[in-house]
Formats: C-alpha cells, sequence, structure tokens
C-alpha cells in the first residue's frame, strides 16, 4: 500500500515564510534556487511545505534572503491562525501571501524610522476608531 504524504503543518508555515520572505525581496523561485543550489521546482515543494527542508539548507536559504534561520519559525506551528496587536485580532491565512499585503510591507519599510512610526500610529487610531 503506497500512502501520500500530507505537509506538515510545520513544513508549511516554514515554506509560508520562505515564499512571503522571497516575494518582499522581489526575488524569484529561480533566483533564489540558483543562489542555494537546487532547482527551481525544489523551492516549489519548500513553498507548499511537500518537501521538508534540512537544516544545512535552511541556513543557505536564509543566508539567500537576508533572515536568520529563526525567521522562518515565528509564530509556528499556528500558520492558520495568526494573532496580531495586543488584541488578537486574527486574519485569514492568506493574507500574508496576498500581493496587496507584500506591496504595503514594501513601501512600509521604504519609509523614514520617523514617518513609519506616524503612519502606524495613525492606522492604529484609524482601527481604533473603526472598531468604535
Amino acid at each position: 500500500m503506497i500512502q501520500t504524504r500530507t505537509a506538515n503543518p510545520v513544513d508549511r508555515h516554514v515554506g509560508q515564510r520562505l515564499r512571503q520572505r522571497r516575494l518582499l525581496l522581489g526575488m524569484t523561485q529561480e533566483q533564489l534556487a540558483d543562489k542555494v543550489g537546487v532547482s527551481f521546482q525544489m523551492i516549489q515543494k519548500y513553498e507548499k511545505g511537500s518537501c521538508r527542508v534540512g537544516a544545512s539548507r535552511l541556513m543557505q536559504i536564509a543566508g539567500a534572503l537576508k533572515v536568520t534561520p529563526s525567521f522562518f519559525f515565528d509564530e509556528a506551528p499556528a500558520a492558520e491562525v495568526r494573532k496580531v496587536a495586543e488584541d488578537h485580532v486574527t486574519m485569514d491565512a492568506d493574507v500574508m501571501n496576498k500581493k496587496e499585503t507584500i506591496d504595503l510591507l514594501k513601501a512600509y519599510y521604504s519609509l523614514s524610522d520617523d514617518v513609519r512610526r506616524h503612519v502606524l500610529a495613525m492606522v492604529k487610531s484609524l482601527h481604533e476608531k473603526d472598531a468604535a
């Protein structure tokens, strides 16, 4: 009897974080694959969580994406439900994979620290008014 392997929640989470970071940097699967010495199909499999990323490969990927290996495990394994801010607002699990979110994050982090603080304060204020 052949068993098909379903993606482990942690493997899916690591893959989602990998994809998010790659997209945030504007890097293609092919470009990342070239940097770490694998095929772009392997990057696809890592991102889907259908293949586990070994420790040494994770180190290579982290270096190519300019993050620490721990970045891939932030908020794991509860990738389906993310808690945001102090009031624990829940988001759709796919919100971090949307182009709009990636574009917003790129624009936000291109701002100076001072401007970012003001934007964040403004958004928090709008959220409080909207929730009231």
